[in-house]
Parts: C-alpha cells; sequence; structure tokens
C-alpha cells in the first residue's frame, strides 16, 4: 500500500460530484463520507463503509480510510459510527487512532455463560470491533463497547508479531460437548483464536493465548453455523469445528481454485433451509460461484449459481474481469409480499480490463469495476437476481462499486420494514471520501428496480 497517493482530477469530480439528497426509487442516503461529527466537529470520512452492525436499539457503522488519496500522514484513521435514529445525523462514538485504516469486524454477540458453562444471571451482550495496525510490529485488536457511559476498551490478540493479520468476523458458538459459550475471531495468518466471557477483565472477554485454527496461508474471511455446529471459511477450504474440551477443526470442503491473499477465497458463510426441507445447508460465494454445501450429504457441495452471466445480462455488458460478492455475510429479508425469507447479498465486478501503461475512463465504471451498487436476491435454491442500491447507475448518481454491508433497521419507527446498506471498494485504487450508506424500505430492497 502506498503512503503518498496521487488522484486524477476527472475521477475525483465524477465521484465526489453527487451529496446526500440523491435518491431513487425509495432509496434515500444516510451518509455521505466527508461529513463531520454534529457534535464535535470531528470529520467523519472513509473510502469504505465495511461493517453495519444493529446493536440495542442503535445502528453502528465501522469504516476505513485504505487507498485515501490524501496520504496516509493525513487521514483521521478509522472510525466506528452511531446513529441513534432514522432521522439521526451519524456520529462518532470510537476513533480507534494512528495506523488503524479499517474497522474490519463488528459484530453484536450476546452470552449466557461464563468460562466454565455456567448460567449467567441474565444474557450479556456486547458490541466487538477489531482491527489490525498498519505497520510492523503487526497487531490484532478488540474493543469492547461499555453501553453505560460509551466508552471502549482495547485487548491486544497474542500472536506472531509478523504475521499478516486481517481480523475479519467475530462469532459467538455453544459448544455442544461442553456447553461453554465461545467466542471465535478471524485473525488472518494466525489463524481461529477462541475465548470466554470473563466480567472480571476490562474487556469482558478471556481470549485464548494460542489459536485454535492456524496458522493459515490465506486469511478467514466468516463463520456459520448449521445444525449446531460451527463452520469457518479460509482460503478455498470450508472447516467444521468438532466441539469438545480438546476441539479440532476438521476441513469438509476444499477446491483447485488459486489462492489469493486479497481475495480472500470463499465468503459469506450463511446457513440456509436444506433442499430437501429438513434441517441446514451453508452458502457461500467463491470467484463467480455461488455454492451450496449440505452436511446432511456429507457436504457434498453443489453451485446453485454462476454470476457473471447473471451480471452480463442485467447490466447488458461483458464481465471479463474479477468478481466478489457477499463480503462477509448474505442478508436474511423477510418478503413482505409474500412471506418467505429471501438472502441478499452486495457484489462487485470489473467489466472492463485497462492496461499497465493506461487506464481507460468510463463513466459507468470506477477504474474498471462498475459503478453501481449491485446486490444479488437469492429467492431459492438456483433462483436468483439482479438489482442495485439507489436504482440502476446513471451519470450524476454516487459511484457505490460494492454493497459491503446490509443491516436490518433497529429503530422501532422502522418496525424492521427497512434496510440500511453500506461500501465502496478501492481495489487498490486511490479515492477519498467514497463511503457510502443508503437506507429503503425492504419492499424497495426486494422489488430491486428504481
Amino acid at each position: 500500500m502506498r503512503a503518498t497517493l496521487l488522484w486524477p482530477a476527472l475521477l475525483l469530480a465524477a465521484l465526489t460530484a453527487a451529496g446526500p439528497a440523491c435518491a431513487a426509487g425509495g432509496w434515500t442516503r444516510s451518509f455521505a463520507a466527508g461529513a463531520t461529527d454534529p457534535a464535535t466537529g470531528e470529520p467523519i470520512g472513509g473510502t469504505e463503509i465495511v461493517h453495519l452492525t444493529a446493536h440495542k436499539g442503535r445502528l453502528f457503522a465501522g469504516n476505513g480510510y485504505w487507498m485515501d488519496a490524501r496520504g496516509y500522514d493525513h487521514i483521521p484513521w478509522a472510525q466506528v459510527l452511531r446513529l441513534d435514529g432514522p432521522g439521526s445525523r451519524w456520529t462518532v462514538d470510537l476513533a480507534l487512532g494512528p495506523r488503524h485504516l479499517r474497522v474490519t469486524a463488528l459484530e453484536s454477540v450476546t452470552f449466557t455463560t461464563d468460562g466454565d458453562g455456567k448460567p449467567l444471571a441474565a444474557p450479556v451482550t456486547l458490541l466487538l470491533a477489531g482491527a489490525d495496525s498498519y505497520v510492523r510490529p503487526v497487531q490484532s485488536h478488540i474493543y469492547t463497547r461499555n453501553d453505560a457511559d460509551g466508552t471502549w476498551v482495547r485487548t491486544t490478540l497474542r500472536g506472531d508479531s509478523q504475521a499478516r493479520r486481517s481480523t475479519r468476523a467475530l462469532r459467538v458458538h455453544r459448544d455442544g460437548e461442553t456447553g461453554v459459550d465461545r467466542i471465535f475471531v478471524a485473525a488472518g495468518a494466525l489463524g481461529i483464536y477462541s475465548g470466554v466471557y470473563d466480567a472480571s477483565l476490562p474487556g469482558r472477554i478471556r481470549w485464548d493465548d494460542k489459536a485454535e485454527l492456524g496458522p493459515v496461508p490465506i486469511r478467514p474471511m466468516a463463520f456459520a453455523e448449521a445444525g449446531g455446529r460451527l463452520y469457518a471459511s479460509a482460503g478455498v477450504s470450508v472447516y467444521r469445528r468438532n466441539d469438545g474440551p480438546t476441539p479440532t477443526w476438521e476441513k469438509v470442503y476444499s477446491d483447485d481454485t488459486p489462492e489469493h491473499w486479497e481475495l480472500g477465497g470463499i465468503r459469506g458463510l450463511t446457513p440456509v433451509p436444506a433442499p430437501a426441507g429438513r434441517g441446514e445447508s451453508l452458502l457461500c460465494s467463491h470467484t463467480d460461484r455461488l455454492i451450496r454445501i449440505d452436511p446432511a450429504a456429507g457436504h457434498r457441495a453443489t453451485v446453485e449459481c454462476r454470476i457473471r452471466p447473471l451480471l452480463e445480462t442485467a447490466w447488458g455488458m461483458r464481465v471479463p474481469g474479477a468478481i466478489i460478492a457477499a463480503y462477509s455475510r448474505m442478508r436474511p429479508l423477510r418478503d413482505p409480499a409474500t412471506g418467505r425469507t429471501v438472502h441478499v447479498m452486495g457484489v462487485e465486478a470489473r467489466i472492463e480490463r485497462g492496461g499497465k501503461k493506461k487506464k481507460t475512463y468510463r463513466p459507468d465504471t470506477f477504474f474498471g469495476w462498475y459503478a453501481g451498487g449491485t446486490y444479488l436476491i437469492r429467492e431459492g435454491p438456483g433462483a436468483y437476481r439482479v438489482a442495485e442500491v439507489n436504482g440502476r447507475w446513471a451519470p450524476g448518481r454516487p459511484k457505490l462499486v460494492a454493497p459491503r454491508a446490509l443491516a436490518v433497521s433497529p429503530f422501532p419507527e422502522d418496525g424492521s420494514r427497512a434496510v440500511y446498506a453500506g461500501g465502496f471498494d478501492c481495489n487498490f485504487f486511490p479515492a477519498r471520501d467514497t463511503a457510502w450508506i443508503f437506507r429503503a424500505p425492504v419492499a424497495t430492497v426486494l422489488r430491486g428496480g428504481p
């Protein structure tokens, strides 16, 4: 990554032309980077929104300044943002400080037992944020929010300081053998760490000193439960945890596609109903495929969808380049028209290739990546369709590129009938104040049109 980045004026103007008022078909812009905190005047920006998470009636977002065109000596560094209501303004809840480029994990988790499996007097729900320092020695940090006073406590994971870090996911799982609620974190090349709730510690979690799974060559990207078992993805493989006092991780799926650290391999592990109607399967994305893994059938894998032809049909253009889908998860939504549960996932794709010496500028791209905020809607096994945040992209609308995060509104005014989407993705190209969050009714999201 470059510490000083140059920015072509034409592209910068195209990216920042549209302001917060831009809306289409029920979509309204909730956040535009380049704002200020209404209480403190602190700048709120970012090149991307990486996570959106509902917690105790509020909505939180994790931003990042990766590839910021000003250079890393001139940025506020990563922030956790908070929204108190649909009519409120986003404010800074946590400033991570120097050398933290991204909030790479953000999750609201609930514990019902202590570290010995003893039931707690009442469930404890914590908001956790994960981030990695940008300079060596690299450190991975987990931040715990104190909801009573709004402060955060930082805990540092132990491990090789020279290992590549990428704290990408957090998950609580009840160990089926010991009965202990354990929390898991995907920590880059270090692998997967585990911990337990401990009220005596400032961060409220006692992390193990060593990884349960790892080290690994490619960063783990996601966790999911299916049939009461915990699964994780890393590179081109999916692993299942075998619970117990001495747990192990077993590889249950893998393929022979090339591994790539930046693309991260398999993403978006999500439980879905098994096609036979009994139990759960796992859905994930990898390259241009959406793959269903059926544990009841020996973890047999079925390609439900090829994304490339789906996008080519929807966009009316060739998609010869890379595709990334379901950055962190696939969001289940209840369709108000049918009562059925569908799954929504962001997707981005490159629609043209430029030579190393010259990049061809097209208004409907960001350095060759399609500019619209495209997402897929899974209505059932093999039934997918394409839609876009803010409607089909057109000149004058903000370049959204990739919906990285989706969250159901936690606000009583919305009654779980609204969705927030946020994202962008620099893809190693310079950007500035390109982070975005839009809001729309669930019906608008699932209608998929303008």
